[in-house]
């Protein structure tokens, strides 16, 4: 793994939570629309994914990476309208935001840790 004590690697770290903090504000405002399924919410928390999860491969952060991806490809499917954004399926994004938030602030146990599960929300 590459050294995260470094400035970029904080940097992106930093980083990374504000992608996560924007993400999960943009879930919170799509939960919450009755029939809109919020066009630039949608279009803002994939690019926070997309950014998360790009940054992740230069840093050698492989479940923080596979996790944005995998979040990244359920709002892909929602911003293409192929799937629906039911209170569920926010909840479950919601979820991986937790977990990427709690993967994000303990990067060098990351690679170790079980993204798989159930969410805590």
């Amino acid at each position: 793994m590459i050294d995260l004590d470094g400035e970029l690697a904080e940097e992106y770290l930093a980083e990374s939570l504000r992608h996560v903090d924007n993400m999960e504000a943009a879930l919170l405002s799509i939960g919450t629309r009755q029939g809109d399924m919020g066009g630039e919410l949608l279009n803002r928390a994939f690019r926070a994914a997309h950014s998360v999860q790009g940054g992740a491969g230069v840093f050698e952060l492989v479940r923080i990476g596979d996790l944005a991806r995998r979040t990244e490809d359920a709002l892909a499917l929602i911003r293409s309208r192929e799937m629906p954004p039911t209170p569920e399926r926010v909840r479950v994004l919601l979820g991986a935001t937790d977990r990427l938030r709690d993967l994000i602030q303990h990067p060098d146990t990351s690679n170790q840790a079980d993204t798989t599960g159930p969410s805590r929300r």
